[in-house]
């Protein structure tokens, strides 16, 4: 009896851990990997969890000095901008699969650039995303444009 009671202990005290940890990984992971995203665009479509997207040719990372003035811009200006330099990029459409259980997150739409967790739902036609690759898997997706209401 007494073995049993230590086990059934035991067995709590791991899930209470592993629930901790997992906790602490979904916070972490709603910052974007360091890199640029692999696909940059408008979804052209959605079902399900499949999209198409107008990936964006020749996204290149902005200065230090430029995000911080855009970071100053309201959340309408940086949506016109962005629409203003997506319309003078060639795109290719690339269909994928976004995995359930991969990070999806999206911009606060302060100042502060900060990420709030998002939904599979949140993803529709007409949105831009941005979706970071590791080989052929979705590892993170940012939804940018998107109202935090």
């Amino acid at each position: 009896m007494i073995v049993v009671a230590l086990v059934v202990t035991g067995g709590s005290y791991l899930s209470r851990g592993g629930e901790d940890t997992k906790s602490t990984t979904l916070e972490q992971n709603l910052t974007s990997p360091a890199r640029l995203a692999e696909i940059n665009g408008y979804i052209l479509s959605m079902s399900g969890n499949e999209i198409t997207v107008a990936n964006e040719m020749g996204v290149k990372e902005i200065s230090d000095e430029e995000r911080a003035r855009r970071q100053k811009l309201t959340q309408e200006e940086r949506q016109a901008l962005k629409a203003q330099e997506s319309a003078n990029r060639s795109k290719e459409n690339v269909t994928l699969t976004i995995p359930v259980g991969v990070t999806i997150v999206k911009g606060s739409g302060d100042a502060s650039g900060t990420n709030l967790k998002a939904a599979m739902s949140e993803i529709v036609k007409g949105g831009y995303i941005s979706i970071w690759k590791n080989g052929t898997e979705v590892e993170f997706v940012k939804l940018k444009g998107t109202s935090t209401q």
